[in-house]
């Protein structure tokens, strides 16, 4: 059999245009498995044909209209025919496209005389659609920038991309992003009275030789209320002010000055200190140490204990090294920190007394002490950010830096981490953790079609 494909124009004025196609055949005595339905090259063929076919009409109907001059509406004249070449999801299309001189009427003509106008130039300013930009920038967070052209080569009819065309059309949506601003209609207007929850983690990519650094510190995030939550990824040295783009993420999301602001994160003080410079002394801050990092201390605290009571030489009273030990966890989830330092003191008071045990004893001992040195200074220096997390808890309240966690994995591991075997700058790195983090929240969309030119 054979398929015949027509394309049938009809303009805003009335007229229409007929488009024939290239056929496809598929004779029955030379029939097989391969040549059933539509294969993907024919697909790729026709799709190409019907873009060409449809984008040529357009660029005809934006130009005749464009002739007409919104203030006076006199005939502008054609100054001369420029070909350009366009990029498009479904292929690369040569077109015609007419220069306008600018009308009498038009108050630039004064400085600018008999400057021609490219009505063109306003739909395709890097003379390629948003729509193919954004998937360039999409397939380039998620892969390398030579694999994301090799996809697109595959599977779609347009013109093959370099890896480093994907790049820079990566970094534009990128810079796109960060230039942007909520709209006025944006949800996030409406926040839940117990303010936002920010969830901070860092992570450490490989850096490229010449910045004379082995590894970039990026900072990812999340940052979540009771009904909404984006994620966020910067790196402090491609950033001329990182609070000053942190207060950006924040006030996208809705945070306004005078808001409380709850932090969660492990005992890196760089962290919280970089949403305090972000407010700027704007709104108070409220950090709460992770659970999940105190939880891991406390359990090398009782796995030393319980490895020191099992060693056949230990004569001391086994209960007075495990209750200590089994106790810590229960005041530290009920906010009791200070009793939880004094059941270290003791812990490590005791362990003193074993001076005069055998070698394997004095080991193990020395292994507890270490132990609980380390859990009881991690405790000092993040004394104010303890709270009662099992009160948290019970009213459904996060306690753990998980979701950041989550994030981490997500935009920087996936991407950017040691697997990949790349090296990376620091404007790289953060344009591909902004783009990144976009894609997984949905906001690199057509609805984000400024955003993303």
């Amino acid at each position: 059999m054979d398929v015949r494909i027509t394309i049938e124009t009809t303009f805003d004025n009335g007229e229409k245009r007929t488009h024939q196609l290239d056929g496809i055949s598929r004779p029955y005595r030379v029939t097989c498995p391969d040549g059933i339905g539509l294969r993907l090259e024919d697909g790729k063929r026709v799709v190409e044909q019907i873009q060409r076919a449809i984008l040529c009409d357009q660029v005809e109907e934006i130009i005749r209209e464009s002739r007409v001059c919104p203030d006076c509406a006199s005939v502008r004249a054609i100054h001369d025919y420029r070909t350009r070449d366009l990029d498009t999801l479904f292929g690369r299309v040569r077109v015609k496209a007419a220069r306008l001189r600018r009308c009498s009427c038009d108050a630039r003509s004064a400085a600018m005389p008999g400057g021609p106008i490219s009505p063109l130039a306003y739909f395709f300013p890097d003379r390629a659609t948003p729509e193919l930009q954004r998937l360039h920038a999409e397939l380039g967070s998620r892969h390398s920038f030579r694999e994301a052209a090799r996809l697109m080569k595959s599977f779609l009819p347009c013109h093959p991309p370099h890896h480093t065309t994907v790049r820079d059309r990566l970094g534009r949506v990128a810079a796109g992003l960060e230039k942007s601003r909520r709209a006025s209609g944006d949800p996030a207007e409406a926040l839940p009275k117990g303010g936002l929850t920010v969830f901070l983690d860092g992570a450490h990519i490989r850096c490229r030789p010449e910045y004379q650094q082995r590894h970039l510190d990026l900072v990812v995030g999340k940052i979540e209320s009771r009904n909404m939550c984006r994620r966020f990824g910067l790196v402090a040295n491609a950033t001329a002010s990182p609070g000053s783009r942190m207060r950006e993420e924040l006030s996208d999301f809705g945070w306004k000055p005078g808001r409380l602001l709850t932090v969660i994160s492990d005992g890196e003080l760089a962290l919280p200190n970089l949403i305090r410079n972000a407010m700027g002394g704007d709104g108070q801050v409220k950090h709460i140490l992770d659970w999940w990092h105190i939880s891991m201390r406390i359990r090398h605290v009782e796995a030393a204990v319980q490895g020191l009571v099992q060693i056949p030489g230990f004569t001391g009273i086994p209960v007075l090294f495990q209750r200590p030990a089994k106790s810590l966890r229960w005041w530290l989830w009920h906010g009791r920190a200070r009793v939880a330092e004094t059941y270290l003191k003791g812990l490590m008071h005791d362990c003193t007394r074993l001076a005069e045990e055998p070698l394997a004893v004095r080991t193990a001992a020395a292994r507890v002490q270490a132990r609980c040195g380390t859990l009881y200074t991690y405790l000092a220096n993040n004394m104010e950010s303890l709270v009662d997390y099992g009160r948290r808890y019970r009213n459904g309240l996060p306690i753990s830096s998980s979701r950041a966690e989550g994030s981490v994995d997500d935009i920087a591991n996936a991407r950017m981490g040691k697997r990949r075997r790349m090296r990376w700058s620091p404007k790289g790195a953060h344009r591909v953790a902004v783009t990144r983090a976009a894609v997984l929240d949905g906001r690199l969309t057509v609805a984000n079609r400024k955003r993303a030119a």
